[in-house]
């Protein structure tokens, strides 16, 4: 018998990997918001959590959250922005950070598909990529 159980994830996840150390970004604060349309430019706050031992936020948004798409046929997306808070992380480890913090800002077109969003950081460089 498996002791692993199907947890039901939000539509749109992320995942931090500190490479300068090898291993998951853990503690590390997490804002998503979005921007619902190109008139209105106006960022609104969806949640603020913090990444767990694993490097993941696993909730970010519940299962539940529909993404909420434009009525516009033209212009059906939404403008997603995540803002990771590194500077704290890497100064629990007396390292200084050349980014106070990383922003990913990514639009989303079709709501029944999952996003997920990568984060590689090092005090001196970050890298990320949409993921699977």
């Amino acid at each position: 018998m498996s002791n692993t159980t199907t947890q039901k994830r939000g539509p749109i996840t992320c995942h931090v990997l500190d490479s300068s150390r090898g291993v998951p970004g853990k503690n590390i604060e997490v804002l998503l918001e979005c921007q619902q349309s190109s008139v209105d430019k106006d960022w609104v706050t969806i949640s603020k959590t913090k990444t767990n031992e694993d490097g993941r936020c696993s909730d970010l948004v519940s299962p539940d959250y529909q993404i909420p798409l434009t009525n516009s046929a033209d212009d059906p997306k939404v403008i997603y922005r995540l803002t990771f808070f590194t500077t704290p992380y890497f100064e629990s480890f007396g390292q200084e950070s050349f980014y106070p913090f990383v922003q990913i800002v990514f639009q989303v077109k079709d709501a029944a598909q999952h996003y997920h969003v990568p984060l590689l950081i090092a005090p001196f460089s970050y890298t990320t990529y949409r993921g699977s």
